[in-house]
């Protein structure tokens, strides 16, 4: 029933135009399905400034696959997921020691985001998701584990941070 219900909400997603609004809800409506998998640790956070900087990062969730940590970072963007987009959750990801990234995409991932994930894979896994693979496993009602388990092995072994194993 549950799983059901974040279809629904994920769905309605879709018509939401207020870009910022849509993307707080995906927050949401992601950080359920994680949960209902069993693989969601942390939802949204902001981190501040000690000397009252002021919010100085935002945390879209964090996730622990196989007992490692992910930051993820979701994006609903007018136009595909670019290179400064994904450097920036790089910096987050790479300012912690053992974190690993999970960057997750409604709009897809322009060709300098990918090699520039594929190039951090020298030094930490980075794993990129576009929002319609989660659809597919909450449409087939199949594990979002297995889908994520799927992709951080291809990063690791094959440096394919984009790997479709549903496609």
């Amino acid at each position: 029933m549950a799983l059901r219900e974040t279809s629904r909400d994920l769905a309605a997603l879709f018509r939401i135009d207020d870009a910022h609004k849509r993307g707080k809800d995906l927050e949401g409506v992601l950080n359920r399905l994680f949960k209902h998998s069993g693989v969601l640790v942390r939802e949204a956070f902001t981190l501040r400034g000690w000397n009252a900087e002021g919010v100085i990062e935002q945390i879209d969730g964090v996730v622990e696959i196989d007992g490692e940590i992910y930051l993820v970072e979701m994006k609903w963007l007018n136009h595909r997921v670019d290179k400064a987009d994904v450097s920036e959750q790089l910096v987050r990801v790479f300012s912690r020691s053992d974190a690993r990234g999970l960057i997750i995409s409604a709009s897809g991932f322009t060709d300098p985001a990918i090699t520039t994930c594929r190039e951090a894979l020298h030094n930490r896994v980075v794993v990129l998701c576009e929002l319609d693979e989660l659809v597919h496993v909450l449409e087939a009602e199949r594990d979002v584990r297995e889908l994520l388990k799927s992709k951080v092995n291809a990063a690791i072994l094959d440096k394919n941070p984009l790997h479709r194993p549903l496609v």
